[in-house]
């Protein structure tokens, strides 16, 4: 009898251990799963045609984009890019529809749908483009909006251009009229249908090189909005994304690295080489 009750509790320690090393087997692999699910391999960002900062007419989809593709390579986590009209790419990923969007300035109301990422750019302060011709009068120093007063102006749609603007806008002090792309602004500029447009001065440059004769060229001049300290733009993470505060640390981390290892300032270098031009055919 003793020999039958040995075996038996022989037989259920068996059993239980058996059932623990499953359950800690099936718990270890519960957890595996769970954090592949937590940190996942690559980051989707919508992006707009912003050249020369985000774009399909250079390598590396431009060289904003680049050194956000490269700070996350750092951290083993690999980007994929779609890009769309800007007030779509902000919606995308207002909505959760995609991990992140780029470029974007610090405004206090995004901080509702968004995180920030650490500076990723210093891309310069807007500017007010016009005809040579016009009899346009503006102090960056000043910032008097009522020069602009009865005005015609130029914006891209879903773009804030800081408060002073904003307010300007709001205030009705002159007529804006929002557009898609900055091409379609300086055509209508040229065309007189519009008296003033605001862009970032590289963005703008850029465009004008690249989409517009010399002789268009030659017709425009520009002013500084502002004079003021670097002016940054920013990876937006949807705070509708679980994986959002992952990929804002490991960014963040990615751009230390780069910065320390002195690759950021070659990057710039190699945009300031014309090194991001694509390759055409002959």
């Amino acid at each position: 009898m003793k020999c039958s009750l040995f075996y038996l509790h022989l037989k259920f320690s068996h059993l239980v251990n058996g059932c623990c090393a499953w359950l800690i087997v099936s718990m270890l692999s519960t957890i595996t799963l769970a954090s592949e699910a937590q940190f996942p391999e690559t980051i989707i960002i919508s992006a707009e045609e912003y050249p020369p900062f985000t774009t399909t007419q250079l390598k590396h989809n431009g060289l904003m984009s680049h050194i956000v593709t490269e700070a996350f390579i750092l951290e083993n986590i690999t980007v994929e890019y779609r890009f769309l009209s800007a007030a779509r790419s902000l919606l995308t990923a207002r909505d959760g529809q995609v991990d992140g969007t780029l470029p974007w300035a610090m405004r206090a109301d995004r901080n509702i749908d968004f995180y920030y990422s650490d500076p990723i750019l210093d891309v310069g302060e807007e500017h007010f483009f016009f005809k040579k011709n016009s009899a346009i009068n503006w102090e960056p120093i000043k910032r008097d909006y009522s020069k602009l007063k009865g005005l015609k102006v130029g914006v891209i749609i879903a773009y804030d251009y800081g408060d002073r603007f904003q307010k300007a806008k709001n205030n009705k002090v002159f007529e804006f009229i929002e557009i898609r792309s900055l091409n379609q602004l300086f055509k209508m500029l040229l065309a007189d249908r519009i008296d003033v447009v605001i862009s970032k001065e590289l963005v703008a440059e850029y465009t004008l090189e690249n989409e517009f004769t010399s002789y268009e060229q030659n017709q425009i001049t520009s002013l500084p909005e502002i004079i003021a300290a670097p002016s940054y733009d920013y990876l937006l993470l949807s705070k509708k994304r679980p994986s959002a505060e992952y990929f804002l640390n490991a960014l963040n981390r990615g751009l230390k690295k780069l910065h320390l290892s002195g690759r950021y300032d070659e990057l710039i270098d190699n945009y300031s080489k014309g090194e991001y031009l694509l390759d055409l055919p002959n």
